[in-house]
């Protein structure tokens, strides 16, 4: 009977530590934008390739000799750059699904994209293309239409762009967002906002300017000061603020006092949680994350009332993987996600990450270098061999609920 359960007990434990798929390659964990997890697709960079592991048809796709973080994967979509061109392509298809060869292409804010068509070599033949995640076009204005919309004249070569080591688009900000363009003006630097026709929106230049969201932008006048205007350019929120405020989310945007500290105001510019925090988050679905002043920093979760909620240790949010994500305060915290949408919080302690879920129970222990991309019950993640060591490492695409793997990466190097 002993002998039975020993059996079973060691069956167990081979459960969980097997993964159920075992495929070539390894994660990047000196640059963590190596790899992604959406979902449905497992996508990393392996010997300088790219390969895309299908979870519903398990299938693996390679993209050769392809950087991943100039492929800007979005939903099954990502630009392949064949002879310097950029074109849109989805997984499994083989044709693009836009006929157009980008010579530029920005990262997605939000589901909206922006990519430059170059048809002639001069500014003439420069198109920006708005589109969205459902690759339908949104808008294509030339860079000379561009210029006109915010009264620019100095057209010029791509000769002597290039000599002064800079491009046209490097000239504007080109940000789409509640049926707005944001344009900067290359030769006074002064902000505006546009229509789809490119007429503008209302009168009014700022010295900075954010894109519109939920109706209100944060802007900053002549004298430095930062307040939020409508969709009519009334001011609504006066223009008091030294730093630039965040988007306002769940009915709150954050503002920073001059000693750098955190608090909220509502959208009537009401302070309604004071600036205490030395670090906070903005809020995702009502729930914030913010750490505490004091020696060593506490964190703590918060409400849209300002009531703090326990952290589930004596550890901090793990933010550390998730760098480079564009205009961050337009969206949620990637940790603060993961953990709203998820159930699932990932943390740090001594350089180490752990799990825990929403009631406060650890689920993976502090034996890992690496979590990143909870969504659909799942995550990337890094395990060390040995404790602080980057030798033999572990490749996981883990799955929270099971805590066990269903999908491992190996690799050989010779």
């Amino acid at each position: 009977m002993k002998k039975l359960i020993l059996v079973l007990l060691m069956a167990s434990l081979i459960q969980k530590s097997s993964a159920q798929v075992v495929i070539e390659g390894r994660f990047d964990l000196i640059n963590p934008q190596n790899q992604l997890w959406d979902g449905r697709y497992l996508v990393y960079t392996f010997y300088r390739d790219v390969f895309i592991y299908d979870t519903q048809t398990e299938l693996l796709h390679k993209e050769k000799g392809q950087y991943l973080n100039e492929m800007a994967f979005k939903n099954g979509l990502y630009f392949r750059k064949t002879s310097g061109k950029y074109q849109l392509h989805k997984v499994g298809e083989s044709q693009p699904v836009l006929p157009n060869k980008f010579s530029r292409v920005n990262q997605w804010f939000g589901n909206t994209m922006l990519a430059w068509e170059m048809t002639e070599p001069n500014p003439k033949g420069m198109k920006g293309i708005w589109f969205d995640a459902d690759q339908r076009i949104i808008a294509s204005f030339s860079i000379s239409q561009l210029y006109q919309a915010v009264g620019y004249q100095k057209e010029g070569s791509l000769d002597v762009f290039s000599i002064l080591g800079r491009m046209p688009w490097e000239d504007f900000n080109y940000f789409f967002k509640d049926g707005m363009i944001t344009l900067r003006n290359p030769e006074t630097r002064k902000f505006s906002f546009f229509d789809l026709s490119l007429k503008p929106a209302f009168p009014g230049q700022y010295l900075n300017a954010d894109p519109f969201f939920g109706g209100l932008a944060a802007v900053q006048n002549d004298n430095g000061l930062w307040g939020f205007i409508d969709t009519s350019g009334k001011e609504v929120i006066p223009f008091i603020y030294t730093s630039k405020p965040s988007p306002f989310h769940s009915g709150l945007a954050r503002v920073s006092n001059k000693e750098g500290k955190s608090g909220f105001i509502n959208r009537k510019g009401e302070l309604v949680i004071p600036a205490i925090y030395s670090f906070a988050s903005n809020f995702h679905k009502g729930v914030g994350l913010v750490g505490k002043t004091g020696f060593p920093g506490t964190f703590v979760g918060l409400d849209t009332l300002g009531v703090e909620k326990s952290f589930p240790c004596s550890c901090s949010p793990d933010m550390g993987h998730y760098l480079g994500q564009n205009y961050t305060d337009y969206f949620p915290l990637n940790t603060l996600y993961d953990f709203v949408e998820s159930g699932f919080l990932t943390v740090r302690k001594n350089g180490q990450s752990a799990v825990f879920d929403k009631q406060g129970q650890q689920i993976l222990p502090f034996e890992y270098a690496m979590f990143r991309d909870l969504k659909a019950g799942k995550a990337i993640a890094i395990q060390w061999g040995t404790v602080g060591s980057d030798q033999n490492l572990r490749f996981f695409l883990m799955d929270l609920e099971a805590r066990r793997p269903v999908l491992e990466l190996k690799y050989t190097e010779f």
